[in-house]
């Protein structure tokens, strides 16, 4: 192999690695966020029956919304709100990449 074609080969494999690494760092992040403000409609309980949230356990669940909307739309009602959501969950004191996160884990989950 060409030793030119060898060392791109190289560096893309390594850019890759790093990228597919930071992913589960950036999930893990999200998880916090997610039991903090998320689960309580998002788990299948007694606020989630009562407005109808969908459980990230079960992923039939989410469906109709991940064929309606965009990832980047579903981050924008959960950062703005929406008439059947609360701006960030109802979380005053969250960050946006918190609440990013949370939905990045969300979406990670449920796909």
């Amino acid at each position: 192999m060409n030793p030119s074609l060898k060392a791109k080969a190289t560096i893309k494999f390594f850019v890759l690695a790093t990228a597919l690494s930071a992913s589960p760092m950036l999930l893990a992040e999200g998880n916090p966020t997610f039991e903090k403000v998320c689960s309580s409609c998002h788990t299948g309980g007694f606020k989630g029956w009562v407005t109808g949230a969908p459980n990230i356990h079960k992923k039939e669940e989410w469906s109709s919304y991940l064929d309606r909307d965009s990832v980047e739309r579903m981050k924008e009602i959960v950062l703005k709100g929406a008439e059947d959501h609360k701006v960030k969950g109802g979380c005053s004191t969250c960050s946006n990449g918190s609440i990013l996160n949370a939905v990045d884990y969300i979406i990670s989950e449920v796909r």
